[in-house]
């Protein structure tokens, strides 16, 4: 029976995905390498480390371009909404006393903006972000230290992403995890390959079911 559940943020709670595809292919223009948004967009979902190599070459301009991004969304934070019954979900979770926890590769700054939009005060266990891990998503690392913090094994707990690289994160630290269409990348059989146990338009449609049950 799941006792905790760990939820990622861009794209499942917060509708944040397309303005981070925007503010990469920006920031990866003014460091001289344009990349198809559509490209991008496959990327998000893992942790900047991850992603920035993958898409454009050298380190200074590796670096460059993370540096940039981090300030081009922030001009564009505000445009970011929470996602159709996200703050409903982590209300009803909190309600019916399961450990909340987020997993999130989002800057400080992204993520107080974020906590304040969906309401989280006195509803959530505690945040794990890819800062506080050697590696990030798709590793599993922090999956493993939200296990860790809320002294939870795997079978107690149940994730919720919307990007193959939450499923393999996930999945490689044990943990079960039911999959949300609303980041828009992936469709339900991509992420159903990927290991998603089951596949939902929305967090809203997840407050139709026995979720986390």
């Amino acid at each position: 029976m799941a006792k905790v559940v760990v939820l990622d943020v861009d794209g499942t709670l917060m509708d944040t995905n397309y303005l981070h595809v925007e503010a990469w292919a920006r920031a990866f223009e003014k460091v001289e390498q344009r990349v198809p948004r559509s490209q991008i967009h496959k990327q998000v979902g893992k942790g900047s480390d991850k992603l920035v190599p993958e898409l454009i070459e050298g380190e200074e301009a590796q670096e460059k371009a993370d540096e940039l991004h981090g300030e081009l969304y922030l001009e564009m934070q505000e445009h970011g909404t929470p996602l159709p019954g996200a703050k409903e979900l982590i209300a009803s979770l909190a309600e019916r006393g399961y450990g909340v926890w987020f997993v999130t590769s989002a800057k400080p700054e992204e993520l107080e903006h974020y906590m304040e939009l969906l309401e989280t005060e006195g509803r959530i266990a505690g945040v794990v972000n890819s800062s506080d891990v050697e590696e990030s998503k798709p590793a599993p690392d922090i999956f493993e230290l939200a296990l860790q913090k809320a002294g939870a094994s795997p079978d107690e707990t149940v994730a919720v992403g919307d990007s193959v690289w939450d499923i393999e994160a996930a999945s490689a630290a044990g943990v079960r995890t039911v999959a949300v269409l609303t980041g828009g990348a992936y469709d339900e059989e991509a992420l159903k390959v990927a290991g998603a146990v089951e596949v939902y338009e929305s967090c809203a449609a997840l407050l139709d079911t026995d979720f986390p049950e």
